[in-house]
């Protein structure tokens, strides 16, 4: 018995590549296979669902837990990206397995960001608070200040080289940068731009961790 076109339901023998009425195409596909690719496309579509929402507070948690190491080597042993870099590679790591939930590149990017944010935070504090005890309590705020006198004179220098009318052209930013005023900023712009490369390297770590963990196996989450 013959089966009936799709589109003009005349009879056929089942054969025919096209239907010899209507020249519609009589290519079919199984039923269990069409259900079968229907439940991989949802699978695939709830994955990347769950790879874009972020659980926000796991992810603190544990860049808090991560963050605190990370700072601490950062201040304390140098280059301090390249600890905030691991720190954010090992922030996803931990934020998968607490959730056992898939990450993609996106996702670790804001998991290492928020990572390198905490760590800067702290990584100047620890600074702050460190250069507070050297001065206060070590009285050593005069050879403090005097290395930081013969860095600028330095720096002016060749600045004075390159241009010989520079004191001219600008004499006031001579005087500021060797002023109290001048060492704030100075030390301020710097801890500003540390801050800023340590939440962009802890970031990069994260969404590098977040792609390449990706295609590892998702493990329970952790009790």
């Amino acid at each position: 018995m013959g089966t009936p076109c799709y589109r003009c339901h005349e009879t056929l023998t089942g054969e025919e590549p096209f239907c010899a009425h209507c020249g519609a195409p009589q290519l079919c596909v199984p039923e269990n296979e069409a259900v079968l690719s229907a439940q991989e496309g949802s699978v695939q579509h709830t994955i990347d669902q769950a790879a874009g929402m972020l659980r926000w507070r796991i992810a603190v948690h544990v860049a808090l837990l991560v963050a605190v190491p990370a700072a601490l080597l950062s201040a304390l042993l140098s280059p301090g990206t390249l600890w905030v870099f691991a720190g954010g590679f090992l922030t996803v790591a931990l934020y998968r397995r607490r959730t056992a939930s898939p990450t993609n590149g996106k996702l670790g990017w804001r998991i290492g960001g928020l990572m390198g944010i905490v760590a800067a935070a702290l990584s100047m504090a620890i600074q702050g608070a460190s250069l507070v005890f050297d001065r206060f309590v070590l009285h050593e705020g005069a050879k403090i200040d005097g290395e930081f006198q013969t860095e600028m004179q330095s720096v002016l220098h060749a600045m004075q080289q390159q241009n010989p009318d520079f004191s001219k052209q600008l004499p006031w930013f001579s005087h500021f940068m060797l002023s109290p005023y001048g060492v704030a900023a100075v030390f301020l712009a710097g801890s500003l731009m540390l801050a800023l490369s340590m939440v962009l390297f802890s970031a990069l770590g994260g969404a590098i961790g977040g792609r390449y963990l990706r295609t590892r196996p998702l493990s329970r989450p952790a009790a």
